[in-house]
């Protein structure tokens, strides 16, 4: 039927013209009187006079013999039953010759009830009984009603079908939502299509990612050796691609003989005779096939192909969030262990430079991920030294905090030797050719201050060279060398200077000078060298002021590298 206005109905919406004609010539017939029907406004629909198919109908009946049985008498009753689905429900019976009996009491009853007169009544009946010609429009009338109830108890019987298809449907969707687990979602599933289908057995095949190959993830009722047949190449799976395709489902009549089959003898030794396929699709992003398989051959209504193309697309709904879920909990715990690592690496890092008399010190380590690459080091040392250590990793993230741990433990293992720091450098240079890729290169400058006679000396491995602020004028340590990590026989050469009273070194790395605006313009090393001329008092105003201008040219642009510093001012 076709969709139907809630606010428009019409009789014609539940019942046909000719089935209305029937029944008006059958109650015109058999109650002697004119009848017609008209719809809600008034207007005719059936003809006045009967059709020519009735009156042909009722004198074929009237001619039969009384006495020679047929299909519709039982004796002395006629008789019509009522089928339903080709089975017989019941039977609706009436008086063939021998008229219609009546209760003489009851009569009474009724007489006095409307006023009537009993005799006028009982002769009316009686009347009524004499007309032979209302006979056959009584079998026809017979015949309809049972036709009407049959049809109505089989709307009945749909309509109690799409309940149970609607509940089952509900009943996947509330399973899909209320678990968790994919495997006991698809395996839950595929039995319950089975069930619900009324056939023999059900699987659900998965794309696996990366992979021409539709992969059995759930099975209801098939056998080990029919799963192990052989694979199912998408490329070459004819039946699951049009399932993937515009119309969502393929059908198989018999699989024994369907030149789409991949596997048939195997199919026939299964007992599978017809195979329907619905295509799950997420998004429009085709995720795999639902099947389901019967014993004999079987055509599948187009109201059974629709719920299985119902639960298929639930069922990839379903497969997609339980994948999302068990993705969301990966992240999450990934997140933990990150901010784990986080908080391991913050404890690398010195919070606060150290009190030591003769040098004041300060630092700024601002990461621009939770893990860095950057990192600094303050390394009290004896005779009254002080190792400083600016570093950066090639790289953000988890990979470049690990090797920036790795480093700084290798330079703290080697930093006994005060006087040849290229050895040092040397010696974490090899441990980091051994250990790491090509690309995974640092670049460090490492120095010692001896506070006592205001030396420093420094090895600088590929880094923005230093800063050096005397008298309001900056120039740049000179000196460098390869970056770490490249070359196991890279050489490395150290420098030194002398300082005096006043002087301050700035060691950083490129995160500085690369800080960039929302222009698309770098903070640069000119901007950077006239920050650090407006000298403050403490090196911590010095840092300060440096960190403050490189976010007043930032704005609210994110940065995108670590910003490290280390301030020394010689006393």
């Amino acid at each position: 039927m076709a969709d139907i206005e809630q606010d428009n109905l019409r009789l014609t919406d539940f019942m046909d013209l000719p089935t209305l004609q029937e029944i008006q010539d059958s109650f015109a017939s058999v109650t002697n009187v004119k009848v017609t029907i008209t719809d809600a406004d008034g207007n005719r629909l059936t003809q006045p006079q009967p059709t020519s198919e009735f009156l042909r109908r009722q004198q074929a009946i009237e001619e039969a013999e009384e006495s020679q049985p047929g299909p519709t008498r039982e004796g002395r009753e006629y008789v019509a039953p009522i089928i339903v689905n080709n089975q017989r429900l019941g039977t609706i019976r009436m008086a063939g010759a021998g008229g219609i009996a009546y209760d003489e009491a009851r009569l009474a009853t009724l007489a006095d009830k409307f006023q009537i007169d009993a005799r006028q009544l009982k002769a009316a009946i009686s009347q009524l009984q004499r007309q032979s010609k209302t006979k056959p429009a009584s079998i026809q009338f017979l015949f309809l009603l049972a036709n009407a109830v049959a049809r109505l108890c089989f709307q009945e019987y749909q309509l109690r079908q799409r309940i149970n298809e609607l509940t089952a449907v509900y009943q996947v969707s509330t399973l899909m939502a209320e678990s968790r687990d994919l495997t006991v979602l698809l395996n839950r599933t595929v039995e319950l299509v089975a069930h619900i289908m009324n056939v023999k057995a059900a699987s659900i095949r998965l794309i696996e990612p990366g992979r021409d190959e539709l992969v059995i993830k759930a099975v209801y009722n098939l056998s080990q050796s029919y799963l192990d047949k052989g694979p199912i190449r998408l490329s070459s799976a004819e039946i699951d691609r049009e399932a993937l395709g515009p119309t969502g489902f393929a059908y198989v009549g018999n699989m024994a003989t369907d030149p789409r089959v991949l596997y048939p003898s195997e199919s026939q030794l299964e007992g599978i005779a017809s195979m329907l396929v619905a295509g799950m699709r997420y998004k429009g992003k085709p995720i795999g096939a639902l099947r389901v398989y019967t014993s004999v051959e079987q055509h599948f209504s187009q109201l059974r192909i629709d719920l299985l193309k119902a639960v298929a697309a639930q069922a990839a709904a379903a497969i997609e969030n339980a994948r999302l879920l068990v993705e969301s909990i990966e992240a999450e715990r990934l997140e933990k262990q990150v901010q784990m690592a986080a908080d391991v690496q913050k404890r690398m890092v010195p919070q606060k430079a150290p009190i030591i008399p003769g040098v004041d010190l300060a630092s700024v380590y601002v990461p621009c991920f939770e893990l860095g690459g950057d990192f600094l080091d303050f390394i009290p040392l004896p005779d009254n030294n002080l190792g400083l250590v600016v570093a950066d990793v090639a790289g953000k993230g988890v990979p470049a905090s690990l090797i920036m741990a790795s480093v700084r433990a290798a330079l703290r293992a080697q930093v006994d030797n005060l006087y040849y720091l290229y050895e040092i450098i040397h010696r974490v240079n090899g441990m980091l050719c051994r250990d790491t890729e090509p690309s995974e290169f640092v670049t460090l400058i490492y120095g010692v201050i001896n506070i006592s006679s205001k030396r420093f000396t420094y090895c600088n491995a590929g880094h923005p060279p230093g800063l050096l602020l005397r008298k309001g004028q900056v120039t740049e340590l000179p000196g460098g060398n390869m970056v770490l990590g490249v070359s196991e026989e890279e050489e490395f050469s150290q420098s030194l200077i002398e300082l005096h009273s006043g002087d301050v070194l700035l060691l950083y790395t490129d995160g500085v000078a690369d800080a960039m605006n929302f222009n698309n313009e770098t903070f640069g090393r000119h901007r950077l060298i006239e920050a650090f001329k407006r000298e403050g008092k403490t090196a911590g105003d010095i840092a300060s002021n440096i960190l403050w201008e490189i976010r007043r040219f930032c704005g609210l642009r994110e940065p995108t590298d670590d910003i490290t510093m280390v301030v020394a001012r010689i006393e």
